[in-house]
């Protein structure tokens, strides 16, 4: 007997319809599984054997080969149990496909889940990327596990069906008129609640400050003793973005699902904040790995990327950073595959200025030694600094701003009402670009839409001359320059919205030989 069913598995990011060919015939039993699977789908053999006893149904023991199409990629998904059961109880006469509504019910079904040997059906990584390759397959119809159903129902060309155990499948598939959803309560709502606030940073003005124009999708360099408060500037910084669109909302939550970092079953309602320690490695950064799974900088998109104390990451590890920096997107090039990740965020390095913390420090003697110094100094390259828009230098804070009181302290919410009114600046004067902040202005748009005025060039020209400006950061401060105008809600950039911007460009004394000229500007 024979049997053909549709399952789905992740390549990359992406999901891949599966077809799951089932042959039962005569000979010793055996239950071979062929199609380039992995150890997880080779596992399956013997979840399937136990889940179909265990449900109530019997186990051929006759030969039993399973062939999982197209046998060039690679299978990688334990929701592959699913569909193998599925095929063994069709091609063994358990599911009778002679009817011609179930025949053409099962052409248009997709099933995915992971079985427990007592037949329960677990959740399954990525269901989100193979939900929606089954609609561009015209496979309206997926079977999967409860725990995963609330997030298909967030698609609404797709009919998805949760349930607990594989005899539960069998049963809905062999009463195709007695369908009924199972429906789930969705608590994805756009309310986020943050217990984090920019009033609880004591002083640090300037550094609020730039974190305002961050958010008009600019890169930041935060340079500081220990305890000044760089960490406390970063992760606030979610606290005051715009909220996350719908298919930002759609495209995030799939990122995550593939990697297996969702928490809840709903769609991620919060922009992302990821924090990498500096031990982490060069594909935990980038992603890859043996089985392609996305890196920080790809569960940062659309959200922040944190590098605290960038000085002791490996140096490879942070060059790494050049080309999503400038591209929001990642390569990942294997022996069989090459993967896409998309890398749309906004990274914040933090820094001390040597490696006891208190070099320049008008309080604390510095320890360390001149060679100890520019090594640490050395190990964030030029190229790097190149592409960060805004430098900072975070002060340890006075005794009088610790005594501020939190009404004294600009908050999170007055921080994004500034933010909300530059970026409807940018929707507006965007509207009909692929881009939509400032911070994604390709270079020759940026004299086009920055409307800077004519009386402004001459200062451009002589900042440009002083301080031998690079093509991509004379770009930079004219893409700051255009934040901070917005923020005033100003049409055109005036020549105190550039010497703003070049405030931002010094690189702090005490880094000055971190590839830049003159001791103080790149």
């Amino acid at each position: 007997m024979y049997a053909k069913v549709y399952g789905a598995t992740i390549d990359g990011l992406d999901g891949v319809v599966v077809t799951v060919e089932v042959d039962i015939s005569q000979g010793l039993p055996v239950f071979d599984i062929v199609g380039l699977p992995n150890q997880a789908v080779k596992e399956s053999r013997e979840r399937v054997r136990a889940a179909i006893k265990n449900s109530g149904f019997d186990f051929p023991m006759r030969r039993i080969v399973v062939n999982l199409g197209p046998a060039e990629v690679r299978k990688s998904s334990s929701g592959l149990d699913l569909p193998i059961a599925i095929g063994v109880l069709a091609a063994s006469g358990q599911i009778r496909l002679r009817k011609p509504k179930l025949t053409k019910l099962l052409q248009s079904t997709l099933f995915i889940g992971e079985l427990s040997l007592d037949g329960s059906l677990k959740k399954t990584q990525g269901i989100l990327s193979m939900a929606m390759k089954a609609l561009d397959d015209k496979l309206l119809i997926i079977f999967t596990s409860r725990d995963n159903v609330s997030l298909l129902h967030n698609i609404e060309a797709i009919t998805s069906y949760g349930a607990h155990t594989l005899e539960d499948v069998v049963k809905l598939i062999m009463r195709p008129d007695e369908y009924r959803i199972d429906t789930v309560d969705d608590d994805c709502n756009d309310a986020v609640n943050s217990l984090i606030d920019y009033k609880d940073v004591q002083g640090q003005e300037l550094g609020k400050r730039a974190m305002v124009i961050a958010a008009g999708v600019h890169h930041v360099m935060m340079i500081g003793p220990p305890g000044s408060g760089k960490t406390m500037l970063a992760e606030r910084l979610p606290t005051i973005l715009p909220p996350l669109s719908w298919e930002e909302r759609l495209e995030t939550t799939r990122i995550h699902d593939v990697a297996g970092l969702l928490e809840k079953n709903t769609l991620i309602a919060k922009r992302p904040f990821r924090c990498p320690h500096h031990t982490a490695t060069l594909a935990s950064i980038i992603g890859g790995g043996s089985n392609a799974k996305p890196g920080e900088i790809t569960l940062a998109h659309k959200g922040v990327l944190f590098i605290d104390e960038a000085p002791e990451f490996p140096r490879y590890v942070l060059d790494a950073l050049r080309q999503p920096l400038e591209s929001h997107m990642i390569t990942v090039n294997r022996l069989q595959n090459s993967y896409d990740y998309p890398a749309d965020f906004i990274c914040i390095l933090a820094a001390n200025p040597c490696p006891c913390g208190y070099y320049g420090d008008t309080h604390k003697e510095c320890i360390c030694s001149s060679t100890e110094l520019e090594r640490y100094q050395h190990k964030i390259s030029g190229p790097i600094l190149d592409r960060i828009d805004l430098f900072i230098l975070v002060e340890r804070p006075s005794f009088n701003d610790m005594l501020c009181m939190d009404s004294d302290s600009m908050s999170s919410a007055a921080m994004k009402q500034l933010v909300e009114q530059g970026r409807q600046m940018q929707l507006e004067r965007f509207q009909d670009q692929p881009f939509k902040s400032n911070g994604a202005l390709p270079h020759g748009a940026i004299r086009e839409l920055c409307n800077i005025r004519d009386d402004c060039w001459g200062l451009l020209g002589d900042v440009y001359e002083r301080f031998h400006f690079t093509g991509r950061s004379f770009d930079r401060l004219l893409k700051v320059s255009r934040t901070i105008a917005d923020l005033d809600g100003s049409l055109y950039i005036e020549n105190e919205h550039i010497s703003e911007a070049m405030m931002y460009r010094h690189i702090p004394y005490h880094v000055s030989r971190i590839g830049v000229h003159d001791g103080a500007t790149v």
